[in-house]
C-alpha cells in the first residue's frame, strides 16, 4: 500500500471528549503515523494526497447489530461482498453477527439443512451446503471473505440446538450441563452470548437457562448477554427484567438490543425501561443499541405463535395448511396479546405487516406492499376477520414460509428518546437483501439517519462519533479505535452538514449523502461514491480476550 496524506480534515478523534479540531493525517500501511500537525517532510512522503476541505475524518463505525454473515458475502456487482458493500456505504468498518441467538454455528451435520432454511429470510443463504459444525469451522469458512472486520456472538438458539434440536419444552438439568459445555467450547471465539427469545427454539427457553448459559460463558471470557426480548411490547417490562436478571445473576454485561416499544398502547412505558436499564448499570458494564427508525424488520415466521414454529420446517409448512391448526393458530393471533409477542397484534393488524421478502417468481408482486393488501385481494375486506388471516396463511403457504417482513410498531417521540440515550450505539440489525427481496432502508441509511438526527437534535459530533465507533469496542473489549499515532487507519470521512439517508421504505436502495471516504486498514474501499475491492480482502476477525 501507499502512505496516503488526508489534509485539512476536521478531525473527530472518538473519544467522546475532544472538541473536533482542524489538522492533517498521514497513514502508512494500515496505521496513522502522524496527526494533527503533520510536518513539510512528512508530507512531502505521501504518495496520495486527499484534500478533506473540512469534512469530519473519525475512525470508522461499528454496526453492532447485523446479519451479513451468511448471504451477505456474496459478490455484489461492484466486486465486494453485499453485506459489506451496505455497510462501507453507511461508513460502517465493523460488522458484528450472529445476532439474535441465531449464530450460523454451532450446528448438528445433521441439522445443517434445517437451521440454514430458519435463517435465510434473516441472514440470507451461501451458494453449496453448509460445511461446519463449530465457530472455528465457521470462521475458517468465511476467512477471506470479508472487505470490512467481523465479529460474531455465539448464539443461545445454535447451541440450544445441538443438544435439544427443536423441541418446544425447558431443558432438563443434564441438558443445561451439556448447553452450558457447548458454550464453554466455543465462547473462545466470539463475543459475547445473544439470544432471540421470539426465535425457535430459544423460545421456549426459561430464565434459568439463560443464566446458566451466561455464567458458562463468562466463565471462559468477560462478555455480555445480547437479547432480542421475549415481548418488545405488552410484556416489555418482564421481558427487560428477566434478561437483565440473568445477565447480573450470571456474571457479565448486558446490552438492550435494538431498543424499541412496540404498539401505542406501550409507548408511556419507557420511564420505567429506563429506570430498569439504570439499575443495571449501576450493577454491571451495560450498553444499548438501535436503529433510528419506527419500524422494524424481521422473519416472517416470527408472526406466528411459538409452538406452530417447533419441530422441522417440513411440520410448519405442513401445519400452514392444516385445518385444524390454522384455526387454532388465527385464533391465538387474533386475540392473544399476552402470552406471546404477538407481531399483528402490536403492529395494529395486518395493515402494519409489510413485506419485505418473498420466494422469488411466487410473490414478487406483493414487495413493497402489506399483508393486508393480500387479505383484501383474496376478497377479505374485513382484516380482522378468519378469512383475513387465512389468506395470510395461504400466502405463506404459496411462498414456502421464505417471507421476510417490515414491522410498523413505533412513534417518532418514543425513537427519538432512545436516540438522545448516550449510551446507544447505533446498528442495522441489517438483512440481507437478494432476489426477490425488498428490505428495510436502515440496511444502508441507519448510520447516515443518526447523524443527521443528532446534528438536527443538537447533540456534539465528538459524541455521535463516540456511540458510533469507540463505545461499541470498549464495551465488547476490542481495540480501541481513538485517532492517535499508531492507530488503525480504519477511518470514515463525511460531510457534518449534509450527511444523512436518502433512502425509504419503498426505495431502500438509494445511496446515502455525505459519506465521502472509507478506507479500511489503510485501503481506501470508498472514494467518492466509488466504490473498490482490495485483493485479497482486507477484512479481520475481530476477537476478544479470555480470562488471564
Amino acid at each position: 500500500m501507499t502512505r496516503q496524506l488526508i489534509r485539512d480534515a476536521l478531525i473527530v478523534n472518538g473519544d467522546g471528549r475532544t472538541p473536533p479540531y482542524s489538522g492533517d493525517v498521514l497513514i502508512d500501511d494500515d496505521r496513522i503515523v502522524a496527526l494533527g500537525a503533520v510536518t513539510a517532510s512528512q508530507a512531502a512522503s505521501a504518495d496520495r494526497v486527499i484534500e478533506a476541505r473540512g469534512r469530519a475524518l473519525a475512525p470508522g463505525f461499528v454496526d453492532t447489530h447485523n446479519h451479513g454473515a451468511l448471504g451477505g458475502a456474496a459478490i455484489g456487482a461492484n466486486g465486494l461482498p453485499r453485506a459489506c458493500e451496505l455497510a462501507i456505504l453507511g461508513g460502517v468498518t465493523k460488522r458484528i453477527c450472529g445476532v439474535d441467538g441465531l449464530s450460523p454455528a454451532p450446528v448438528a451435520a445433521a441439522q445443517r439443512s434445517q437451521y440454514a432454511a430458519q435463517l435465510k429470510p434473516l441472514d440470507g443463504a451461501i451458494d453449496g451446503e453448509w460445511t461446519w459444525s463449530s465457530i472455528a469451522e465457521f470462521l475458517a469458512w468465511h476467512r477471506g471473505r470479508s472487505v470490512t472486520d467481523m465479529g460474531i456472538y455465539l448464539g443461545h438458539s445454535a447451541v440450544r440446538r445441538v443438544v435439544m434440536a427443536n423441541v418446544a419444552r425447558v431443558a432438563s438439568d443434564a441438558e443445561l450441563e451439556a448447553m452450558a459445555e457447548v458454550v464453554r467450547r466455543e465462547a473462545p471465539l466470539t463475543l459475547g452470548l445473544s439470544t432471540g427469545l421470539v426465535y425457535n427454539p430459544a423460545v421456549y427457553c426459561d430464565q434459568r437457562e439463560l443464566t446458566a448459559l451466561v455464567r458458562a460463558f463468562n466463565g471462559v471470557k468477560p462478555g455480555a448477554l445480547f437479547p432480542h426480548l421475549r415481548s418488545e411490547s405488552d410484556n416489555i417490562i418482564g421481558s427487560v427484567k428477566e434478561v437483565v436478571e440473568a445477565a447480573v445473576d450470571g456474571g457479565g454485561g448486558y446490552c438492550n438490543e435494538h431498543s424499541k416499544i412496540a404498539g401505542a398502547q406501550n409507548y408511556d412505558r419507557i420511564g420505567e425501561l429506563e429506570s430498569i436499564l439504570a439499575d443495571a448499570a449501576s450493577l454491571i458494564p451495560t450498553m444499548e443499541n438501535m436503529y433510528p427508525y419506527t419500524a422494524g424488520s424481521t422473519t416472517g415466521d416470527a408472526i406466528f405463535p411459538p409452538e406452530m414454529r417447533s419441530g422441522g420446517r417440513a411440520e410448519f409448512l405442513a401445519g400452514l395448511a392444516d385445518p385444524s391448526l390454522r384455526a387454532k393458530m388465527i385464533a391465538k393471533m387474533r386475540f392473544d396479546s399476552t402470552s406471546w409477542d404477538n407481531f399483528v397484534h402490536f403492529c395494529g393488524g395486518l395493515q402494519g405487516i409489510q413485506i419485505a421478502g418473498v420466494k422469488p417468481g411466487v410473490g414478487d408482486a406483493w414487495l413493497g406492499r402489506r399483508l393486508g393488501d393480500v387479505a383484501r385481494a383474496a376478497g377479505a375486506d374485513n382484516l380482522d376477520s378468519d378469512e383475513a388471516f387465512a389468506a395470510a396463511f395461504d400466502f405463506f403457504a404459496a411462498n414456502s414460509g421464505e417471507i421476510a417482513i417490515i414491522t410498523h410498531y413505533g412513534n417518532e417521540a418514543t425513537m427519538e428518546r432512545f436516540f438522545r440515550r448516550p449510551t446507544m450505539a447505533i446498528c442495522t440489525d441489517g438483512l440481507m437483501p437478494g432476489p426477490g427481496q425488498k428490505p428495510h432502508p436502515r440496511s444502508l441509511g441507519a448510520f447516515p439517519k443518526a447523524l443527521r438526527l443528532g446534528r438536527e437534535m443538537g447533540i456534539p459530533l465528538e459524541q455521535m462519533v463516540w456511540r458510533m465507533a469507540t463505545l461499541p469496542c470498549r464495551f465488547l473489549h476490542l481495540a480501541d479505535p481513538t485517532l492517535k499515532v499508531g492507530a488503525d487507519a480504519s477511518l470514515t470521512l463525511f460531510d457534518p452538514a449534509s450527511v444523512g439517508e436518502r433512502n425509504d421504505y419503498f426505495d431502500p436502495s438509494t445511496r446515502p449523502a455525505g459519506i465521502d471516504m472509507v478506507w479500511i486498514h489503510g485501503h481506501r474501499v470508498l472514494d467518492h461514491g466509488a466504490l473498490s475491492a482490495p485483493r485479497p480482502f482486507p477484512g479481520r476477525t475481530l476477537m476478544s480476550p479470555a480470562h488471564a
